[in-house]
């Protein structure tokens, strides 16, 4: 943790296995809403004021990396100006992120969403959906998922 001011949020029967919680520069936030799981992840809110929200009944597998921010600046050589700033991330209700998935700065993913492991998340997931690969995509539509096996 570096900086002031960060704020973690663990709600109610949250169950973490293992993982790292980064805070990086002022005032950011991490939220982990109930009845979460998470086997194995890397939850980075770095660059001020930025926000990341895991809503609640989520489940994450091993391997997931979530950040607001690509870490180092990426300069135009025209104006000067970095490129890359940061942004919030917010995963909605009820989504399923299997194993080894990278969530990108700004992304919103919809509630009861599949991330198939592997992918590489760039941009908006909408809701009810499958997305798969690099960069993720939908490959299903209409769908919801089940902890257990049906």
């Amino acid at each position: 943790m570096y900086g002031n001011g960060h704020e973690l949020i663990i709600e109610d029967d949250v169950k973490i296995k293992k993982g790292t919680i980064w805070f990086e520069n002022n005032n950011c936030r991490i939220s982990i809403g109930k009845k979460t799981t998470i086997e194995g992840a890397h939850l980075a809110a770095a660059e001020d004021n930025m926000v990341l929200t895991i809503d609640d009944d989520c489940m994450l597998s091993q391997g997931i990396y979530i950040a607001t921010t690509d870490s180092h600046s990426i300069i135009s050589l025209d104006s000067k100006k970095r490129l890359n700033k940061a942004a919030n991330v917010f995963i909605g209700k009820h989504v399923w992120i299997g194993r080894n998935v990278t969530i990108n700065k700004g992304v919103f993913v919809g509630d009861n969403s599949v991330i198939a492991g592997g992918s590489i998340v760039t941009k908006e997931v909408p809701q009810n959906v499958v997305v798969a690969g690099v960069p993720a995509k939908v490959v299903k539509t209409e769908i919801t998922w089940e902890r257990k096996r049906l």
